[in-house]
């Protein structure tokens, strides 16, 4: 989930006080809310920016929890020798399962951003294999030559 700006002071709220406003703002308006807060908490807000929490909130609440079931899918997949899964593996369980949850808030613009993200991260592996690759063949190509000097030398055959 991606982490709120840190100008955005009603997201970046300790997550009690967070659910409180939440409270308080499914019971009064907007305006008594600011109040509240104000009044209760020092912290001075807009309006629409309480508009925006107001329908952010749930979103991230849904968010969250779908983080925390995923990281505990993922850790107990680790902890089952017996599937034979492999901790890349495990984390591709638990994103495909925090995906499912995600999609459930029914969020298409979230769920896009979660699948570009997804490709993102193949596209980086990916590239890294490449990488890997190319050291590889660079390597042996040393080795091809380094073989190539030696062929035919005794001295240099005893130490390989």
């Amino acid at each position: 989930m991606k982490k709120p700006r840190g100008d955005a002071k009603l997201k970046t709220l300790p997550d009690a006080l967070q659910e409180e406003l939440f409270q308080q703002l499914r019971r009064t308006t907007a305006e008594k809310a600011a109040a509240w807060l104000r009044e209760k908490y020092a912290v001075s807000t807009s309006t629409g920016a309480l508009s925006e929490f107001f329908s952010w909130y749930p979103r991230s609440c849904t968010l969250r929890m779908a983080a925390r079931t995923s990281d505990q899918l993922e850790a107990t997949l680790r902890k089952m020798p017996e599937l034979k899964i492999t901790a890349k593996d495990a984390a591709r369980v638990a994103q495909v399962n925090f995906e499912i949850q995600a999609a459930q808030d029914r969020d298409p613009v979230l769920y896009a951003s979660l699948r570009k993200g997804e490709l993102d991260l193949r596209r980086q592996n990916l590239e890294e294999a490449k990488f890997e690759e190319s050291k590889k063949a660079d390597w042996e190509k040393g080795l091809d030559a380094l073989q190539g000097e030696i062929k035919g030398n005794a001295e240099a055959l005893k130490h390989f």
